[in-house]
């Protein structure tokens, strides 16, 4: 809590330098132009703008006040001790990150996904990367398993997932990682026309559906990672800078942050096949040299993926495991990026000791 604290009056004395009016309160938007804050006062401030932008971000979908032993992220991250016993319901990005978190921390951990694999978003060897990284620290996983509310018993001080086979699960907190919601209800939105009863639809330029409003980060539910919603700010301060430009995804490096960690970029190779994009693809899994004091050799393997364009030699995808898979995954990036040939990049000159050298030898691979 206290980074958090530290983080919000580093942006706050930012927002000072760059001569940014700051205004706390509840708002809602009264027209195209002009939106009211009503402070904790009471009193109100009518603020007119050529241009909206809705960054409300989200909440949980689970609102975590059924019982004291059901909770979601929020009233999780405020708990000062870790339950012995830690249920998970949700295989998702959220959901594996708290898992390898409270597993480090010496919880016994259960996580369930009504789905055939955990990251049903994301690619099959991003999933397998994680699956096998979550198995391998004691996680325990169940797929394939959809937990209701009827199923969750109280027994004591412990809870009790029950399934159709009469198998139980015990747990002494039972964290729900199934989904988010926008925040949106105090913006009373549907008084202009614009649907706010899920996330915000916006198109390429981050636009709403009226003249001079833009709806950024969570609260369009595109891609509910920091990284897409940075780069959904780009876009649409761009376009009402008179800079025409769109979002997309696919260039927007993702990250999950369990042991190891995992990160990916660009076109998997599932989308590839779906296009019968012509392509190549290579992948390796190696032990990188670190520089680290106390190893010559980093601990774990890092496994790296790519996918390049077999007619322009262009970088298409990549996808890394591995404590420096952020590393390799910006680098990537900046390569689709900037659409640099795989040949022209293999003759970059890199400082050694590098996790980007480990890229350069899986993009060697292709001929």
């Amino acid at each position: 809590m206290e980074r958090r604290h530290a983080s919000s009056q580093g942006f706050e004395t930012e927002l000072k330098e760059s001569h940014v009016d700051f205004y706390q309160g509840r708002a809602h938007i009264i027209a195209d132009q002009a939106l009211e804050i009503e402070r904790a006062s009471g009193s109100c401030l009518t603020i007119n703008a050529d241009n909206i932008v809705v960054a409300t971000g989200s909440r949980p979908k689970y609102p975590g006040n059924s019982h004291p032993k059901l909770v979601n992220s929020d009233q999780l991250l405020k708990m000062t001790t870790c339950p012995r016993r830690l249920a998970i319901i949700g295989g998702g990005h959220i959901g594996c990150e708290f898992a390898s978190i409270y597993r480090a921390l010496g919880s016994e951990v259960t996580l369930i996904e009504r789905q055939s694999r955990l990251l049903p978003a994301w690619e099959a060897d991003a999933a397998r990367q994680v699956t096998a990284g979550l198995q391998a620290h004691g996680v325990t996983i169940q797929l394939n398993r959809d937990v209701t509310s009827d199923q969750i018993l109280s027994k004591g001080e412990c809870v009790q997932i029950m399934s159709p086979d009469s198998t139980i699960i015990e747990a002494d907190l039972i964290f729900f990682a199934n989904g988010r919601r926008p925040n949106v209800e105090s913006l009373r939105l549907w008084e202009l026309g614009i649907d706010d009863t899920s996330f915000l639809e916006v198109d390429a330029s981050m636009r709403l559906p009226r003249a001079g409003m833009h709806a950024i980060g969570d609260v369009n539910g595109i891609c509910l990672l920091d990284s897409a919603a940075f780069a959904q700010a780009n876009t649409a301060i761009l376009n009402i800078t008179g800079q025409p430009t769109s979002f997309d995804p696919q260039w927007i490096p993702r990250c999950i942050h369990t042991d190891p960690c995992v990160a990916t970029v660009g076109c998997t190779e599932e989308e590839a096949e779906l296009q019968n994009f012509p392509c190549r693809i290579a992948s390796d899994t190696m032990f990188l040299v670190s520089d680290s004091p106390r190893s010559v050799i980093d601990p774990e393997p890092t496994f790296i993926k790519i996918i390049v364009d077999s007619k322009y030699h262009r970088l298409l995808g990549c996808l890394a495991a591995g404590d420096h898979a952020p590393t390799i995954v910006n680098t990537a990036a900046i390569a689709i990026r900037t659409g640099i040939k795989v040949g022209d990049l293999r003759q970059l000159g890199l400082t050694q000791l590098s996790a980007t050298e480990a890229l350069m030898s899986v993009l060697r691979k292709i001929r």
